[in-house]
């Protein structure tokens, strides 16, 4: 995929995951109000799957917004003008490294190592969290530059 469609869809998984916690709503319940899988919720709401318009027609409805909420200031985006998710994506990145380096580890019963392995990951998910929180209070929430 490339980076200009991986910056897009980490912007709009983002602003999904925001919208559902703001809401209370566990990706389950979501998943359910929009007729997708919670696995395939989740894969969108990393930027790690397409979706159609219907789907986001849906996801717009059950959380409650317009579909321009969830898509609005997403077109303009280059990974020039948001070096913020090129950074997310490096983060994810490294987070699903250590992920697998924690799963190898443990089938390996290197158990201390997996430990290890699985704190860095949990470790760079907060912090990406983090970053991406700060980042869209300092555009005013909307993720525009």
């Amino acid at each position: 995929m490339p980076l200009m469609a991986d910056a897009l869809l980490l912007a709009l998984g983002h602003r999904v995951r925001l919208l559902r916690a703001e809401r209370g709503l566990t990706q389950r319940q979501l998943a359910e109000a929009v007729g997708i899988s919670r696995p395939s919720l989740a894969n969108i709401e990393r930027g790690r799957q397409e979706t159609s318009v219907s789907v986001l027609l849906r996801l717009a409805a059950a959380l409650g917004v317009t579909p321009g909420v969830l898509v609005d200031g997403l077109g303009g985006a280059t990974p020039a003008v948001m070096p913020w998710l090129e950074l997310a994506h490096a983060v994810t990145s490294a987070e699903r490294e250590h992920r697998q380096r924690a799963d190898r580890a443990w089938h390996g019963h290197r158990y201390h190592d997996a430990i290890r392995e699985r704190g860095i990951a949990d470790g760079l998910v907060r912090a990406r969290e983090l970053h991406l929180t700060v980042v869209a209070a300092a555009k005013g929430g909307d993720g525009r530059g």
